[in-house]
């Protein structure tokens, strides 16, 4: 996995700062597939919602399906392991750089 050396925490969604936290996440195939899997998660979840717009009492049977760990928890991890801890604040930066790239890349293929 790439390494990182400091990540100040002042610039946190800097955008080289992110880009450097999803090439070490893509540098990893295992951790790569499970956040492309959380994107395809969201793609399937959000279709669901569109088709059960009508009727709110089905939409409870998606949260039980959720994949293990959650996006939260792989950014997490992901961040940990590169700077030894993840503040709470970098959470949702990361977790959305991972989304987005994972989406491009699954986006490129028909």
């Amino acid at each position: 996995m790439a390494k990182i050396e400091r990540l100040s925490t002042l610039y946190i969604a800097d955008k080289r700062h992110l880009e450097r936290i999803v090439s070490a996440a893509r540098a990893d195939p295992g951790f790569w597939l499970m956040v492309k899997e959380r994107e395809m998660e969201l793609r399937t979840m959000r279709a669901e919602l569109r088709r059960l717009a009508a009727d709110d009492s089905e939409i409870d049977h998606l949260s039980p399906k959720r994949l293990k760990p959650t996006l939260s928890d792989l950014a997490d991890e992901l961040v940990t392991r590169m700077f030894g801890s993840c503040p709470r604040d970098m959470l949702v930066p990361v977790q959305n750089a991972l989304l987005a790239a994972a989406k491009r890349e699954l986006d490129e293929y028909p």
